[in-house]
């Protein structure tokens, strides 16, 4: 199994630990390991998009950064390009699968940081599930989307985002 898949596996196993009063810690670590499920989804066909050998994929997946594919992922949620990227005859159509995707990047991420860093936040074992269905639907979303040039796009957004857009074509 690949490492998305295995974690999100443990997101599973974490939100229904406890039968009966789930333990607010492990509620946490599933929100979080279903995060870093779509995270690591997206970071490993990243990579591949740009490196087919182990190494060079692998740094080139050290240099995504959680803050730019937030952003990367808000725009796409929200239909939107960097404008050097714009065809000139008109607009890309975004596919519904693929701002699922990045929709769900963007909720996991805003949740893992609740989980992580908010001491003060309570998690429900049905928050915990929501979260790891969300993930689910994206993997599946991702499957159906992942060979098109708008999902390509996307992954390479992730690192050419700000230089995109900054182009003054």
């Amino acid at each position: 199994m690949s490492l998305h898949d295995d974690l999100l596996e443990q997101a599973e196993r974490l939100a229904r630990l406890d039968p009966r009063r789930p333990r607010q810690v492990n509620l946490r670590r599933a929100v979080s390991s279903a995060y870093y499920a779509i995270f690591h989804l997206l970071t490993s066909a990243t990579s591949a998009l740009f490196a087919s050998e182990v190494g060079m994929a692998s740094r080139i997946g050290r240099t995504l950064n959680h803050a730019e594919m937030k952003r990367a992922s808000v725009m796409i949620t929200h239909g939107k390009l960097p404008r050097s990227v714009h065809p000139p005859a008109g607009n890309y159509q975004i596919p519904a699968d693929l701002q699922l995707v990045a929709d769900a990047f963007v909720v996991l991420q805003q949740a893992r940081h609740e989980a992580d860093y908010e001491i003060s936040a309570t998690f429900t074992r049905q928050e915990a599930i929501s979260s790891i269905e969300s993930v689910r639907q994206a993997f599946k979303a991702w499957d159906r989307v992942r060979k098109t040039d708008e999902a390509r796009l996307y992954l390479a957004c992730f690192l050419l985002w700000k230089r995109w857009d900054e182009d003054p074509r």
